[in-house]
């Protein structure tokens, strides 16, 4: 079963001395993990001041895109894996789809990156220098995310390529069989038309093998020796098989 497309939210904050807000679109999120921890006392959160509880809250939205990446990452893979051993028709809109999903995340993970650098290095007001540096992890994260991203763009781009590709091949192979069949069977046809247009035998030009005892089988032998003279020289040219000449 593929993935859905990627529902994005916008989540904002509101950062003051000893006071942090947060704004978010719709029920649900990625905070739980953060709230366990300030009910069981665990970690800093708590003792640090609300700059650090910024960066605590900043911190899981980065990390809740790596299980997203990974189930994408699985579902590249495994329609790139599609394509060498059965493509099917929708295999290359199921990239499509993959590859227009990844590049919502890359719009969504862009200006993070660019603000978890500001927030690392310009440290701007009631953000203190622990929180800052903190914030350097975070930047490092989002870069990293970003790598993910586009390499698996990389491939589901290059997994398209394979399908046509293999398709393109596929028709080739295909055309080269009725090609040769084609071929063979044109001068067959001229033999027999030869022979059936039933000319007067009055004359000892006009079809003597018509009188012949032997002149159908005679007919016959030129038709299969030039369908075997055919094939022999679409083997030594190597267009039925790996041997011969190339």
């Amino acid at each position: 079963m593929w993935l859905v497309g990627v529902d994005t939210e916008q989540v904002s904050f509101f950062l003051r001395d000893g006071l942090l807000v947060t704004f978010q679109e719709r029920a649900g999120d990625c905070f739980e993990p953060v709230r366990q921890r300030i009910r069981s006392g665990q970690g800093r959160v708590r003792a640090e001041g609300a700059d650090y509880l910024l960066y605590a809250l900043l911190d899981a939205v980065t990390d809740s895109y790596f299980p997203i990446l990974e189930k994408y990452g699985e579902e590249v893979e495994s329609l790139n894996e599609a394509i060498v051993t059965s493509p099917q028709r929708v295999t290359p809109f199921l990239l499509h789809n993959a590859r227009r999903n990844l590049l919502v995340l890359r719009r969504a993970i862009w200006p993070q990156r660019d603000m978890f650098n500001s927030l690392s290095r310009e440290q701007p007001i009631f953000i203190g220098a622990t929180a800052s540096f903190h914030f350097r992890d975070c930047y490092d994260h989002s870069v990293q995310l970003l790598d993910i991203v586009e390499t698996y763009r990389e491939i589901a781009s290059g997994s398209v390529e394979l399908y046509f590709t293999s398709i393109n091949l596929r028709t080739n192979e295909v055309m080269k069989v009725l090609t040769v069949i084609a071929t063979i069977f044109m001068p067959l046809s001229f033999v027999a038309s030869v022979y059936g247009m039933n000319f007067d035998r009055a004359s000892p030009f006009n079809m003597p093998e018509l009188a012949w005892r032997y002149g159908y089988f005679f007919s016959l032998g030129v038709m299969g020796a030039i369908a075997i003279g055919f094939l022999i020289y679409f083997w030594r040219r190597g267009w039925l098989g790996s041997k011969g000449k190339r």
